[in-house]
């Protein structure tokens, strides 16, 4: 008989480990079926449909950064920025882009770039205008002559001297003209004839101006007198091509279109021949051919 005690005891010691055992192997068989059924496939790869989260890095055909979803990158002083880079805050501001491919919640070259890419990898592609941000908007361009001749004294509307120099010719007496930065002051006006009389200042040959700079990371650029005489002035604006997408400016006056002003703006088609510079208010991002260096993080 202790053989069989023997054994029934074997048994009864037994019974605590051999349900762990059977738990164990229930855990185990849940957790591989749950693998199985919800693991990405080998080889699985972004496609329409698909919620992604990648890092990013913008840039410009010249290296300047423009847009990045990395702090490393955009703390780094060392690396370029473009004119309107600007910081979203501190480090928790910086997190992985996310969208789903296919539902128009990136520019279209962005969504094709990513198709196909696997999590982990990384990849560079370029982005034309058309599936980017589109063509420039003509009426967001504003053609100024490199060169302007003034007469000393000028007469014009109340509304004539609004849209030139921003502000009303009855509250401000002694201003600078904001685009020519040469100084001037209102000599008589007439409200009831509608008439402003001003005159500039008889700035001598050499007198250098600064304009459109404001405190916002618009450094502007020089204007400098060139020539006078008795009843005009002539001025220069010191610009040149290799300041094409170079020069960032603010107008307070602005542009308006659909009811919108839009007073930041770019220096861009500088021309020596013609004798012309463009002062482009579209976003930078817009007419741009981008190249985007980006890695997939997740796919869900």
């Amino acid at each position: 008989m202790r053989p069989s005690r023997s054994r029934d005891r074997l048994f009864s010691a037994s019974r605590p480990m051999f349900t762990i055992f059977i738990v164990a192997l229930l855990v185990l068989s849940t957790v591989g079926a749950y693998a199985v059924l919800f693991a990405l496939p080998e080889g699985k790869v972004a496609g329409v449909g698909d919620k992604v989260r990648v890092d990013y890095i913008g840039k410009f055909d010249d290296g300047r950064v423009f847009d990045t979803s990395l702090w490393s990158v955009a703390s780094d002083e060392g690396e370029p920025k473009s004119l309107f880079f600007s910081m979203r805050g501190g480090e928790d501001k910086y997190k992985p882009f996310e969208f789903t491919v296919g539902r128009y919640g990136a520019i279209t070259g962005f969504d094709l770039g990513v198709r196909g890419m696997k999590v982990g990898e990384t990849k560079t592609f370029t982005v034309p205008v058309d599936p980017g941000y589109g063509e420039m908007d003509q009426a967001l361009m504003r053609t100024m002559q490199l060169e302007e001749t003034l007469p000393l004294d000028m007469t014009m509307t109340k509304e004539e001297f609004r849209s030139t120099f921003g502000v009303d010719p009855s509250s401000l007496r002694n201003f600078a003209h904001p685009l020519l930065g040469i100084k001037a002051y209102v000599t008589s006006y007439d409200a009831t004839k509608d008439e402003v009389k001003l005159t500039y200042a008889h700035n001598g040959d050499g007198d250098v101006f600064r304009v459109c700079a404001d405190d916002r990371g618009a450094e502007g650029w020089e204007v400098k007198v060139i020539g006078k005489t008795s009843t005009n002035i002539t001025v220069q604006h010191q610009l040149s091509s290799d300041d094409n997408f170079k020069v960032r400016g603010h107008d307070k006056i602005g542009v308006t279109v659909d009811k919108l002003v839009k007073r930041d703006f770019y220096i861009d088609d500088v021309d020596a021949d013609k004798g012309t510079f463009v002062m482009n208010y579209n976003p930078e991002t817009v007419g741009r051919v981008l190249t985007f260096t980006v890695t997939l993080r997740s796919i869900n």
